[in-house]
């Protein structure tokens, strides 16, 4: 198993709606939207790190209003 944190810039007023598809889809653990530099992060959970590039690249940035990703693998998960 493997996790990372996804950082999300959206497209002002796209934030709700893409946080309500975030949650839709399976691999996401939790989405929380922000204030600041970032406008979501959710924490992803797959089941290699090569299935990472197709969750990056045909979900989330498909969603409309997502301008801008940026990821973090987790090194180390602690239960």
């Amino acid at each position: 198993m493997a996790k990372a944190y996804v950082l999300l810039e959206a497209k002002p007023g796209y934030e709700r709606n893409i946080v309500k598809q975030l949650k839709e889809l399976p691999e996401i653990e939790f989405v929380n939207e922000l204030y600041g530099e970032w406008d979501i992060i959710t924490r992803v959970s797959i089941a290699k790190i090569g299935d990472l590039d197709a969750l990056l690249s045909e979900k989330i940035r498909k969603i409309e209003g997502v301008t801008l990703t940026s990821t973090m693998i987790v090194a180390e998960y602690k239960y």
